[in-house]
């Protein structure tokens, strides 16, 4: 299990069976990555592998960030931002980074 911080809270990132109860969102649907505000943890299915897991780590974090954060804003404008920062949120600090060492 891997601890990590944000904002003065302690997270934990915890790899689980795909078959997890911990991997069902309140719908009963099934999902990969789920984050739990009230344990501090985020739970991955230990089936993820590559890229994939890249995406989906990122994805939950950015959930990390709002609720370290207090930040409140309706579910699918959190799941939309949380997906397009695991989708580009790399190359837009690449670029920082490119144009911070100019």
């Amino acid at each position: 299990m891997n601890k990590f911080s944000i904002n003065g809270i302690e997270w934990r990132l915890q790899f689980v069976p795909a078959d997890s109860p911990m991997l069902y969102r309140s719908d009963g649907s099934r999902t990969v990555g789920m984050t739990d505000r009230n344990t501090s943890t985020v739970y991955l299915s230990d089936a993820l592998s590559g890229a994939f897991l890249e995406r989906v780590i990122c994805h939950e974090l950015c959930h990390c960030f709002c609720f370290a954060y207090d930040i409140h804003i309706d579910i699918e404008q959190e799941e939309y931002l949380a997906e397009w920062v695991s989708m580009y949120g790399r190359k837009v600090i690449e670029l920082l980074d490119i144009l911070l060492s100019k």
